[in-house]
């Protein structure tokens, strides 16, 4: 759960690499090499009873990985099927889907990023407040 939270569509994207590989019929060894860490890190913590959004902190660079690998491969499924020079439905249809899965992560990491920042700056915006307020002295402690 805190993986999907964390990286939304980047996770559904590392999944899916294998599941390319298989459609594309095509094998990347050392790609694979890199991102299988992943799968074995994963597989052992969903196996866990307790599980913390702090225990997935060291693959969310192989997810990232993962997922610009999906990425990449987008226009791959389709190159066996039409020529790249060709102004076709199906070459127009691959060269539009990179920027636009491109586009859609990086609308929804912003806004988690913005979301956090709003939804954690309240302690920071009391310690503004507390700041010019007359009674602050030197020697005063407020706990927020």
């Amino acid at each position: 759960m805190g993986l999907t939270t964390s990286t939304s569509v980047s996770s559904l994207l590392c999944f899916s690499w294998e599941f390319c590989q298989i459609a594309r019929k095509k094998y990347a060894p050392d790609l694979f090499i890199v991102i299988s860490p992943l799968y074995i890190w994963l597989s052992f913590m969903s196996l866990q009873p307790h599980k913390e959004e702090r225990f997935l902190y060291p693959i969310y660079p192989l997810v990232c990985v993962a997922a610009s690998a999906v990425i990449e491969s987008f226009t791959d499924l389709f190159r066996d099927k039409y020529n790249p020079y060709d102004n076709s439905i199906k070459v127009m249809m691959a060269k539009f889907l990179r920027p636009v899965a491109l586009s859609l992560i990086l609308c929804a990491s912003h806004s988690r990023t913005f979301s956090l920042i709003n939804g954690y700056a309240a302690p920071m915006e009391v310690y503004k407040i507390l700041e010019h307020h007359d009674d602050a002295g030197t020697g005063d402690r407020d706990s927020v």
